[in-house]
């Protein structure tokens, strides 16, 4: 029974105590990550953030023991030219699953807030590939973008795939979609401002991985600044979930590296 039906349902106190003293302890067992742990294993590789394609930001030990603790920590970051934020978390599957699933974004929608997701250059799954991407945005116009994809070979290479950052900018160059489809989309919604930032994976266990998600953007058009905030940090927590479940669920079809 969870905390939430505890609350529902009456039961006796004396009870009620005992089940909520086992829940603690079932969760204090099933947190295979202690925070302190998190926090040895993130500065153990603090080193290797120099070899990083986009230098987001170092997160705090406050928010190493939350996300160590089961938490998607986000945080919206000062910002001279569009919105930024970021988030951590533990997922509980080993980095080259969730990698895979990362990398495998024509099959996001449905997952993730993406619609639309379509490979216009390069190799599925491969770096340097560009993937135009559609956002339903509701009551607003809808955004499109196509997104740059960068692995960084350094990282993984000097750390044995330990530690992995998947970077990316975006590109609104029209010449680039060739495909009847992808022009629709085009042609119903309004290209993005910008985006930018990376993901940075490290390896704390054989099943349990570090995420970082860090990401610079700007819709464009006439959205408020205000708003443009919210969607990012909303964005962040809701895409790690949403990869996580990717991950389980769909069978990533690109390599576990």
């Amino acid at each position: 029974m969870s905390r939430a039906a505890l609350l529902v349902y009456p039961v006796a106190e004396g009870v009620a105590e005992v089940l909520l003293i086992l829940l603690a302890l079932w969760t204090a067992i099933a947190a295979a990550v202690t925070p302190e742990a998190l926090e040895a294993r993130v500065a153990e590789v603090a080193p290797q953030r120099q070899l990083r394609i986009v230098a987001g930001p170092t997160p705090s030990e406050a928010d190493l023991r939350k996300a160590a603790e089961g938490a998607v920590v986000t945080s919206l970051l000062p910002s001279q030219s569009g919105s930024r934020a970021y988030g951590v978390a533990v997922v509980p599957m080993p980095i080259s699953k969730f990698w895979s699933a990362l990398n495998d974004e024509t099959r996001h929608p449905g997952y993730t807030a993406i619609g639309y997701s379509e490979l216009v250059q390069g190799r599925p799954c491969a770096s340097g590939r560009h993937v135009l991407q559609f956002l339903p945005v509701p009551m607003l116009s809808d955004r499109w973008w196509i997104g740059i994809l960068t692995k960084n070979s350094k990282l993984s290479q000097a750390t044995g795939g330990a530690v992995r950052e998947l970077a990316w900018s975006s590109s609104v160059d029209p010449s680039e979609v060739t495909t009847e489809s992808g022009k629709k989309i085009l042609a119903q919604a309004e290209p993005i401002g910008f985006s930018k930032g990376a993901w940075f994976l490290v390896a704390v266990g054989e099943r349990e991985t570090y995420v970082e998600y860090y990401l610079n953007s700007d819709p464009g058009g006439s959205i408020p600044s205000s708003i443009a905030s919210r969607f990012a940090t909303r964005g962040v927590r809701e895409t790690i979930a949403a990869i996580q479940r990717f991950a389980r669920e769909a069978n990533p079809a690109c390599p576990l590296e």
